[in-house]
C-alpha cells in the first residue's frame, strides 16, 4: 500500500484532468482519435499516478502495473497509446 501526497489526494477528490488520465490509462480506456490534430498519447506522469492509484488500492485496473507480464501485455496491446517516456516509465521497474 502507498500514502498518496496532498496534492494526489486533491486530484482524487474533485476528479481532475490527472486523475482522469490516470484512469483512463487504469481501465484502457485511452483515446488517441479524441482531437483529430493530434494525437494525445499517455506521457510518463499518466504512467506514475496511474501505478499510485493501484499501487493505493483505489482503482483496480485491469493490467496489474507492479507485475512485468501484465505490463508487458499492456504495452504490446497499446504501443501507439505510449509515447517513449510513459514506455519507458513502464518499464523502469523491471530493469
Amino acid at each position: 500500500m502507498i500514502d498518496l501526497q496532498p496534492n494526489d489526494l486533491q486530484s482524487v477528490l474533485s476528479h481532475d484532468y490527472l486523475y482522469k488520465r490516470a484512469v483512463k490509462v487504469l481501465l484502457e480506456q485511452w483515446d488517441t482519435e479524441g482531437n483529430q490534430l493530434f494525437s494525445d498519447q499517455i506521457k510518463a506522469g499518466d504512467i506514475i499516478f496511474a501505478r499510485k492509484l493501484q499501487q493505493a488500492g483505489l482503482i483496480q485496473g485491469s493490467k496489474d502495473f507492479s507485475d512485468y507480464q501484465s505490463v508487458q501485455e499492456f504495452v504490446v496491446q497499446h504501443d501507439q497509446w505510449l509515447s517513449g517516456v510513459a514506455k519507458t516509465e513502464l518499464l523502469s521497474k523491471f530493469e
